[in-house]
């Protein structure tokens, strides 16, 4: 199913930023038309790229924003677990490292996010003499 959302967003944006484009050309070029049957095709050019072009954007952007804000949950579900569980597995004891090594991110974005839980349950924290940190929640 995210499959399927990534290519209709990606082909709906293809397509509508097409649209815009022919229509962004036709103003741009719409008083150097001679005639008036010209403008009026340009006119009617200019309307059909807006009316495809608008909706086809938005809702591929829609669809974008939505895909991006469901990553963030998965994202955000995957550390709270991996979090839990060290927290379980190690009687509350939880070093950056261990804890970026388990949910596969990068040190600084672990030692984000154990500070951040830290705050929220008066956690302490030590440093051992290789200047790892270790993070000691009261469970």
């Amino acid at each position: 199913m995210k499959f399927i959302k990534q290519l209709s967003a990606g082909v709906l944006l293809s397509f509508g930023f097409i649209f815009l484009m022919i229509a962004t050309v036709e103003i741009l070029t719409y008083n150097q038309k001679p005639t008036p049957q010209e403008q009026q095709e340009a006119r009617d050019t200019m309307m059909g790229g807006l009316v495809f072009g608008l909706p086809a954007v938005a809702y591929g952007g829609w669809l974008v924003w939505n895909l991006r804000k469901q990553n963030q949950k998965l994202l955000s579900d995957r550390l709270q677990s991996t979090f839990y569980r060290l927290l379980e597995e190690n009687s509350g004891t939880i070093s950056v490292l261990s804890f970026a090594k388990e949910s596969q991110i990068s040190g600084e974005e672990a030692k984000h996010y154990l500070d951040a839980k830290a705050k929220e349950f008066n956690a302490t924290f030590d440093v051992n003499p290789q200047g790892g940190v270790y993070y000691h929640f009261h469970i």
